[in-house]
């Protein structure tokens, strides 16, 4: 087993993420604990995530301990979702990726999961989920490969808002400007 630590640290607000990735056969699992203050509120939220070796988010559970509520969401490989009853949730059906809004990490999914060409915009339907309340609906996202060296730089765009998104060679965000800044 290997391990990984990512930290970033909020750029608007105050807050921070501390993310353990662990590697293990061909399982991939993310560990992360985010406090941020959400309009004046202080807010924890602590997520896992398991993935295949392909980066196909397999399993999700995400707790937002002010509210003190949980969700907990599973995938198949071809894009159906499925509640902690097993039910499956047909409004999230050919979504592949998660977007949490409090953490950069999971923009890395989507750029770890496929081969890049520059220039070339792809579009990703998203399972988005609100770490304010746990709300979840399915949204499109497109991404662009805009510089390729050793850092790689991403324009991001979902519904009107815009972004260049800066990733390490391994694909994990070090820069979301004006939102997260990776410091470890």
């Amino acid at each position: 087993m290997s391990k990984q630590v990512l930290f970033w640290e909020k750029q608007e607000t105050s807050g921070s993420e501390y993310l353990e990735l662990s590697y293990v056969d061909k399982t991939i699992r993310a560990e992360s604990t985010v406090l941020f203050l959400e309009e004046g509120v202080p807010q924890k939220v602590t997520y896992s995530v398991k993935f295949d070796s392909n980066w196909v988010v397999k399993d999700l559970y995400i707790m937002n301990h002010t509210l003190n509520k949980t969700l907990s969401l599973s995938s198949k490989e071809d894009g159906c979702w499925f509640d902690n009853n097993g039910l499956e949730i047909h409004s999230l059906r050919g979504a592949i990726d998660i977007d949490i809004s409090c953490t950069p990490f999971t923009n890395s999914l989507p750029i770890n999961r496929l081969t890049w060409t520059a220039d070339k915009p792809t579009v990703f339907q998203m399972v988005y989920v609100s770490a304010n309340d746990l709300s979840f609906k399915k949204v499109k996202q497109m991404y662009t490969l805009i510089h390729d060296e050793e850092n790689r730089t991403f324009h991001y765009k979902s519904g009107s808002f815009e972004s260049p998104i800066i990733v390490d060679k391994d694909g994990f965000v070090i820069e979301y400007p004006k939102l997260f800044k990776r410091s470890y």
